[in-house]
């Protein structure tokens, strides 16, 4: 298989050649029951280090994380990261409809090995988010490893060659082409694929325009027409109130209500319909962030210590989740002015926490406007110029607006073709083998070699960020790479009982938790009592911890073709390439710091010590 790019020089900690006279002497025999007591090492320094390639596939934020701490934390790494969109930024690229921000707080929502002291808002927009990872990209380096308009079809695991062939449709020119590499890691995100409503004639038999909002067009200009929204998940909630002062009449399809919070986290700054961004950063501030990083520090802390949330409110019918149900409804009642007939009309049915709580500033007071019609009657069909609902109302309208989200993104959206022959949709979709997205620690899965996930199924846990959750994950996928780089190994891999039981678990977790309560969701395959495929079964720092040492036990490992039978082959010749090629007398001596600043609980555990 040929490679799609010329591979550019290494990075750092380049491959030694080994003078000619250092050949190698490896060598052992088998008597017929042990090894022979004398083993000949190869004479050439162990390099704990050899070089490898890494294909990312996705450019959002679990995708550009990994690609910058992989980029980090494993030398002589070659890396390649396929974004199909023309950006970086994921659902921050993609979903440029009118009011897109973030309901998270901007000094939470990034990288915390990159933190930016420039935000301008408390919420910020979705371009500034975007912007945010692409400066991400060209402060690590990343700009050459990184290929916009590509497009992965297909994934495949070749035997003979221990790596992963990568099919990638270059969207510009149409070409296909196949790159090669010895780790594979999927970035795809859960929320890309749009999902319309199936509606009898959307699609063909209405004579306006039907847009999605995560396919918005750039400039569409809606003033004084007749507009239908369906849907009032986040991006529903955001678009009405942001659209509402230009068009004539907003039609609201709502199937299932939803819970307005406050805010995200309590103790956060409450959004308003007039400020939907709340307080701007002044030049002031951002300059005492810049210039004071422990400043900046104490303010990044304040908010990652809203989201580390204790305990209780997400158990089924506690007396936590009853009085965030209260504070809640008070909530809603005060943005609709003490109105309880709308109040009593916008009310879920499910317990809070079932479906992601929003914040939505101006939404609930945007559904009491007189050119608002709020309509909770099943939608029966559409046809040339308008929706027709299950009471046989028929309401016209010139723009029908899918606020409906996205498919399902807990597995792949191409073949990902394992050494068995198996695309690893068809062991995971409904049906299948296994009927479900299967993970090793929401990281990993069986039968697939070398194959690992940021942000999919079971990658999310409670408090922490989106951006904190996937550069654990990416630490992980590193000590895995490094684990096959350093010693004897071609590949590795989570044996199947380990990934059973860690599902196991995860899935009695959730049993009388709010999420399995009657509401459908995302975060889960299904309504109701379905099986939780979003969320780590427990906190952030059970997550943490959980990861910071790998399980070497679970795995199933692969020796490098040619190496010995005996496990301790990589140790060649007793020195290291590290002492080969002293670059400074610094590098031989990181192991020593000045007085103050040893931490004896992290002494000697550095792996690039």
């Amino acid at each position: 298989m040929g490679s799609l790019f010329e591979e550019v020089p290494l990075p750092s900690h380049p491959a030694v050649a080994v003078p000619a006279t250092a050949t190698a002497t490896a060598k052992t025999t088998a008597s017929s029951s042990r090894y022979d007591a004398k083993y000949f090492p190869k004479q050439e320094p162990w390099n704990p280090h050899r070089p490898v390639k890494i294909v990312i596939v996705g450019g959002g934020i679990a995708g550009v994380t990994a690609a910058v701490l992989l980029s980090h934390k494993v030398p002589n790494a070659i890396i390649a990261l396929y974004e199909r969109q023309d950006k970086v930024g994921g659902t921050w690229a993609l979903n440029v409809y009118p009011g897109v921000r973030c309901d998270v707080p901007s000094h939470a929502y990034q990288l915390n090995v990159d933190p930016s002291p420039d935000w301008s808002e408390y919420y910020p927009k979705g371009a500034e988010i975007q912007q945010y990872w692409e400066r991400v990209v060209e402060r690590h380096g990343l700009t050459g490893s990184v290929h916009v308009k590509r497009e992965v079809l297909a994934a495949t695991w070749l035997k003979g060659a221990n790596q992963w062939a990568v099919e990638v449709k270059n969207l510009e020119d149409g070409t296909v082409a196949v790159d090669t590499a010895d780790f594979f890691v999927s970035a795809q995100g859960r929320i890309n694929v749009p999902k319309y409503p199936q509606v009898e004639g959307l699609h063909d038999v209405f004579g306006g325009d039907v847009i999605h909002t995560s396919s918005w067009p750039s400039g569409y200009d809606l003033k004084g027409k007749r507009v239908a929204v369906i849907g009032n998940g986040a991006s529903g909630q955001q678009l009405v109130p942001n659209i509402l002062p230009q068009v004539s009449q907003l039609d609201h399809y709502v199937r299932t209500k939803t819970w307005v919070t406050a805010t995200f986290s309590r103790g956060l700054h409450e959004a308003t319909a007039d400020a939907p961004g709340g307080p701007l950063y002044t030049d002031e501030e951002k300059r005492a962030f810049r210039e004071d990083p422990a400043l900046y520090l104490e303010h990044r802390r304040f908010f990652a210590l809203k989201f580390q949330r204790p305990p209780g409110s997400e158990i089924l019918g506690s007396d936590a989740n009853n009085q965030l149900r209260e504070q809640i409804i008070e909530t809603m009642r005060h943005r609709l002015g003490g109105d309880e007939e709308w109040l009593a009309r916008v009310l879920p049915d499910y317990a809070p926490g079932c479906k992601r709580l929003t914040p939505a500033p101006g939404y609930l007071e945007a559904l009491q406007q007189d050119k608002v019609d709020y309509v909770v009657d099943p939608i029966v069909r559409v046809d040339e110029t308008g929706i027709i609902t299950a009471d046989g109302k028929h309401r016209p309208v010139d723009v029908i607006v899918a606020a409906t989200g996205f498919q399902l993104g807990y597995t792949s959206l191409f073949p990902v073709i394992g050494p068995d022959g198996v695309d690893i949709r068809d062991k995971w979709q409904p049906g299948g083998e296994i009927g479900y997205p299967e993970s090793y620690l929401g990281i990993m899965a069986p039968g697939y070699p070398n194959y690992f996930t940021v942000l999919q199924a079971q990658g999310n846990a409670r408090g922490g960020s989106v951006p904190l959750q996937c550069e654990n994950a990416a630490t992980y996928i590193a000590k895995a790479i490094r684990k096959v780089q350093a010693q004897s190994y071609i590949s590795l891999e989570p044996r199947k009982d380990a990934a059973e039981e860690f599902n196991d678990i995860s899935n009695g977790y959730f049993d009388g938790k709010v999420i399995r309560d009657k509401c459908n969701s995302w975060a889960k395959l299904g309504g109701g009592d379905a099986r939780v495929v979003l969320a780590w079964p427990g906190t952030y720092h059970h997550r943490a911890a959980a990861l910071r040492d790998p399980r070497w036990e679970d795995f199933v490992f692969q020796r490098r073709p040619g190496a010995s039978r005996n496990r301790f082959e990589y140790f060649g010749d007793g020195s290291t390439i590290r002492e080969v090629t002293v670059r400074d007398d610094k590098d031989l001596t990181r192991y020593l710091r000045e007085a103050d600043k040893y931490d004896i609980a992290t002494v000697h555990e550095l792996w690039n010590e």
